[in-house]
């Protein structure tokens, strides 16, 4: 049995969609460094992931099924169930962020990581994000 998971968001829009039921957000999805960036909840929990909070390393960890994502604040470089990789191979510049007080990440990265297919389409600016989910 699978389960498929579409989730588009839009540059801007605080209406996201979970396949195809709206829900509102209060951070939209923003370009910073040529990347898509969001509070990355907006992702994670409508897949069925966790996400927690270390505030003292300023580490955002994700995990959905047998994925665990670990990001830093700052940081380039993450850890994909244990091992290290590069955010963005292209602009080291790509880093998770603090933008008044919410936690902001690359959404590709994140959502490639986990197992999603993303697509953008550059002339509406939006975001589709599709998890099949395996059962």
């Amino acid at each position: 049995y699978i389960k498929r998971i579409t989730l588009k968001l839009q540059i801007g829009n605080k209406t996201m969609y979970a396949n195809d039921n709206p829900q509102i957000i209060d951070v939209p999805p923003q370009i910073i460094e040529g990347r898509t960036y969001l509070p990355i909840k907006y992702i994670v929990e409508p897949l069925g992931g966790e996400i927690s909070w270390d505030g003292i390393e300023k580490k955002v960890t994700i995990t959905l099924k047998y994925t665990t994502i670990e990001l830093w604040i700052g940081k380039n470089i993450a850890r994909v169930n244990g091992i290290d990789k590069q955010i963005d191979p292209n602009n080291p510049k790509v880093v998770p962020m603090i933008i008044q007080g919410r936690t902001m990440l690359p959404i590709r990265f994140v959502a490639e990581n986990l197992g999603c297919d993303v697509q953008w389409d550059g002339a509406t600016k939006t975001i589709t994000i599709v998890y099949l989910n395996k059962f």
